[in-house]
């Protein structure tokens, strides 16, 4: 499958461990294939029964992930109310995408299938490949600063300086602020 889904954008913009990120790409895509378990009642799919096969074999990475996050909502102060909040966007967005995505059941099926041939012990890199990083996630880790808008300068461009004569002069960018 080709499809890479991307994290909704969080409340505010928050620093965000590596780890932490990695446990939001996995929580997204428990949920995706739980709305896609509910969404896709094709009998022949056997949607149901997949997602009860992948909550067994990755209980621990599921019930990890759980804790994970929880100390995440701890931490920026939101506790329970902010990790609901946080599930129920993920919920609403995946139930969106079902109503919204042709052949949603098609690759929520592929997705089942690649999930089920893995380890539990791959299952936190493949979501961190599947889902795209949380639009507001900034890292803690990583200095991601965000790089200031460049203004406009009114500079005369090289070709127009030669338009301007040879008796004129074109100043250069001048570097200590001043005019």
């Amino acid at each position: 499958m080709s499809a890479v889904f991307v994290a909704p954008a969080l409340a505010k913009p928050q620093c965000y461990s590596a780890q932490e990120i990695r446990a939001m790409q996995l929580r997204q895509v428990q949920v995706e294939l739980m709305v896609g378990a509910l969404k896709c009642q094709d009998p022949q799919m056997g949607m149901r029964d997949k997602y009860s096969t992948f909550v067994n074999r990755f209980n621990a990475n599921i019930s990890s992930n759980a804790k994970e996050l929880r100390a995440m909502f701890n931490r920026q102060g939101t506790g329970e109310r902010g990790l609901d909040r946080y599930m129920t966007g993920l919920s609403n967005d995946a139930s969106m995408r079902a109503v919204h995505v042709e052949d949603y059941c098609g690759e929520i099926g592929e997705m089942f299938d690649k999930a089920l041939s893995m380890k539990p012990a791959e299952l936190g890199t493949w979501a961190a490949d599947t889902v795209a990083k949380p639009v507001a996630a900034m890292s803690c880790s990583a200095p991601e600063k965000a790089k200031p808008v460049q203004q406009a300068k009114a500079e005369v461009a090289p070709q127009k300086a030669k338009a301007a004569g040879p008796d004129k002069k074109v100043e250069k960018k001048k570097t200590d602020g001043k005019s």
